[in-house]
């Protein structure tokens, strides 16, 4: 519904890859899968403040990823910008009382898949040999294509067609047309926020990019609370 009519119309130049590209490029869709599941399951199963807290750690698990794929090792001030967000993680989290493992587990899960996506990402985008036009937007909307046919089947065999059109007839029936538009604009928001995202991991390095992107947490935390 976003990137679709940009390409149809010549807005945006339509990306295109072999099949052997998007094997190379399938990682950081497994990726992109874990962190938006892992994220959805948090959410559900305890607070929004909570699993954003967990969710603030991603720029340590960045760090470890972009030094043992990368060989990459930064500068000691942004090292240093970790230690408040560890301290800050295991102070909340030791004195948070909807703490629940499942909720902590999947905004772990949610981390490992951002990060790796950003660090296996940032080295694919560097090698400028991935495709014609895949720009830091159009890599981010390929991965959310092929993230979605991944989730397919395993939504299929988790719940079945079935359960899900009776968990969506419900959701209508309780909210209506409501509902919809809800789901409309969660879903365009958020898409745009994390393709803005990606166009900022073009431009850093993951570490960076996961630290800047803790900022919107704060936020986030204050406002659900």
């Amino acid at each position: 519904l976003i990137f679709v009519p940009l390409w149809l119309f010549g807005i945006r130049k339509v990306p295109s890859l072999t099949v052997k590209q998007a094997v190379t490029l399938s990682p950081s869709a497994l990726g992109h899968l874990a962190t938006h599941v892992g994220a959805v399951v948090a959410f559900f199963a305890g607070a929004v403040s909570f699993g954003h807290i967990v969710k603030a750690s991603e720029p340590v698990v960045s760090s470890l990823l972009n030094f043992v794929f990368m060989g990459e090792v930064l500068k000691w001030p942004v090292y240093a910008s970790l230690l408040p967000i560890i301290g800050g993680v295991g102070l909340a989290s030791a004195s948070e009382m909807s703490f629940n493992w499942l909720c902590f587990g999947a905004a772990m899960g949610s981390n490992l898949g951002s990060a790796a996506r950003a660090v296996y990402s940032k080295k694919v985008m560097g090698g400028g040999s991935i495709g014609k036009n895949m720009d830091s937007a159009n890599v981010y909307a390929v991965l959310t294509i092929m993230a979605t046919f991944m989730l397919i089947p395993i939504s299929f065999a988790i719940e079945g067609p079935s359960a899900m059109l009776k968990g969506f007839n419900a959701a209508y029936a309780k909210g209506g047309v409501q509902f919809l538009l809800q789901m409309v604009y969660s879903g365009f928001f958020y898409y745009m926020y994390n393709e803005v995202a990606f166009l900022a991991l073009g431009k850093l390095d993951p570490v960076s990019h996961a630290v800047s992107n803790t900022m919107k947490r704060v936020v986030i935390i204050i406002t659900s609370v």
